[in-house]
């Protein structure tokens, strides 16, 4: 239990807890050499998720021969999939009530994180860092105690049944390293490396299984003297621990982040509008919040993504007959029901001409360019409404930065950003400083190297290069792929602090890295 992984989990409404379940009771029935329940199980686990392709090789060696008929009834949850799909639910994904739709979702092919040989993680450099970085969490997770009773707990469990232990090196190797190897998720930050972590888990299972025999090994290699007092200082560390993961978890039960960021986006949106979102974080949480919890069920929330997809149309057809889903653009679908309905978004997307997208808080509102505010009274409206919003850093977040929970953070900075871009091209450059001033207090992860750069072209703006160059270098330390932009940017700064040496150094910098970004035509 003071394994912060194994917490969030056993405390998260997510598939990898029962995937956890489904490893150790095959585990178990192997064991124990009921064939019969293996294959039953492993179908079962099989319509869960796919992941356990992976536990394939261990069972072979292990079993070497799946029974089809037990393997064939664990398969039976993929049946009720088509009479789910065949109802009016608004989230259907793929609606698969035909064998192609089928297809489709079962092998995850327009949804989900893990995709091999994406456009991330083709180079063996990136296959070699996923490996180093599960090496890192691990010894992170289980520290050094725990690394050397697992080791302890291999030889102990190889001298008692040298098969079942190397059938749990396969099951180790298969889920860890491996499967990181093969699916080089990208890691570039808080919420990318939170959905690496939770694929730690079925690993950490056999991981567990050693070092529970390590403490066993323990009794059996030295005197028992020796080990009860080992046993009795190594009962003091999981305390610890616990504590350390309790701390970090203290107030779970009353937490409301995710859900208060989803009530701010619903209630910074007009009555009857059509609200598109894109982006896990805010779209989901605004998801659960309109269509489980029922609020503002004035609201259409449409999957941005999905308006796309061949089947979207008729899924809003069941559930808004009044959209418009013609149109093979998202322009065209936006121009056929501007004229009946409010249209909000969270990015800016394109819309038909005399249209602009206005922000107002976390959202961007359709507005004609008739109906246009000043700028002044865009101020005022937005502060209204940022007024009104939950701060995401009172709850958990304020002991430690969850890695899911955290992009939370990114999605108020984003829009603050927003804001402050905007004001910068009005000439209201005291308050788009202001908004970037806020954004950065936020302390999100991905949208603080903008907001530093932002910040520093508004400086720069106020005739303030100091505090620009401060600004630009605080981009570049914060931001997690090199950008050009910023050396352009440094460049100018120390020519306006008439410093015209440096200046011209930084430019031919920045010439030489927008070439190296060039793709070659051979």
């Amino acid at each position: 239990m003071g394994n912060y992984l194994f917490f969030l989990y056993s405390t998260t409404a997510e598939v990898f807890a029962l995937f956890d379940l489904f490893l150790i009771l095959l585990t178990y029935l192997i064991y124990t050499r009921r064939n019969i329940w293996v294959s039953f199980v492993f179908g079962l686990s099989l319509a869960h998720h796919h992941v356990i392709l992976f536990f394939v090789p261990t069972l072979l060696y292990w079993v070497r021969k799946i029974r089809p008929v037990p393997l064939i009834l664990g398969l039976l949850p993929y049946f009720y999939i088509p009479i789910a799909a065949s109802g009016n639910a608004i989230i259907n994904w793929d609606r698969a009530v035909n064998f192609k739709n089928f297809i489709r979702l079962l092998t995850r092919e327009d949804y989900g994180t893990f995709v091999s040989s994406g456009f991330y993680g083709s180079q063996l450099s990136d296959r070699i860092l996923q490996v180093k970085t599960y090496v890192t969490f691990t010894y992170l997770d289980f520290q050094l105690v725990g690394i050397l009773l697992s080791i302890i707990g291999c030889i102990w469990i190889w001298r008692k049944d040298k098969r079942f232990a190397l059938g749990l090196f396969f099951a180790l190797f298969f889920l860890g390293p491996f499967f990181f190897f093969y699916a080089s998720f990208p890691l570039v930050n808080r919420f990318t490396l939170g959905t690496y972590e939770r694929f730690l888990l079925p690993s950490y299972i056999f991981l567990s299984i050693f070092i529970g025999c390590g403490v066993a090994g323990i009794f059996d290699f030295t005197r028992k003297s020796i080990a009860t007092l080992l046993i009795i200082v190594l009962f003091f560390y999981p305390l610890l621990s616990n504590g350390t993961t309790l701390w970090r978890f203290w107030g779970l039960r009353v937490d409301r982040t995710a859900e208060n960021l989803a009530l701010d986006i619903l209630n910074s949106t007009p009555y009857g509008a059509i609200l598109l979102l894109q982006r896990d974080t805010p779209l989901f949480t605004s998801q659960y919040a309109r269509y489980a919890l029922g609020k503002r069920k004035d609201i259409k929330l449409l999957h941005t993504a999905r308006l796309s997809s061949p089947d979207y149309p008729s899924i809003l057809a069941k559930n808004y007959p009044d959209v418009l889903s013609t149109g093979k653009t998202m322009r065209e679908f936006i121009e056929s029901n501007a004229k009946n309905f409010p249209i909000v978004s969270n990015a800016r997307l394109t819309v038909p001409d005399g249209y602009f997208w206005v922000p107002l808080g976390l959202v961007f509102t359709l507005t004609k360019e008739v109906d246009l505010p000043s700028f002044d009274d865009l101020i005022k409206t937005n502060e209204t409404v940022w007024n009104t919003y939950h701060d995401p850093k009172a709850g958990l977040l304020s002991r430690y930065s969850h890695l899911m929970l955290s992009d939370v953070l990114n999605v108020y900075m984003g829009a603050r950003i927003e804001l402050g871009k905007l004001l910068v091209r009005a000439g209201k450059l005291a308050e788009a400083k202001h908004q970037f001033e806020l954004a950065i207090n936020i302390s999100g992860d991905t949208e603080l190297s903008d907001s530093y750069m932002y910040l520093g072209l508004t400086e720069l703006f106020l005739d303030d290069c100091q505090k620009s160059l401060e600004h630009f270098s605080k981009a570049k330390e914060t931001s997690f792929t090199p950008q050009p932009n910023i050396t352009l940017y440094e460049s100018e700064a120390y020519r306006a602090c008439g410093e015209q040496v440096r200046a011209g150094e930084l430019f031919s910098q920045f010439e030489k890295e927008q070439q190296e970004r060039e793709t070659p035509l051979n």
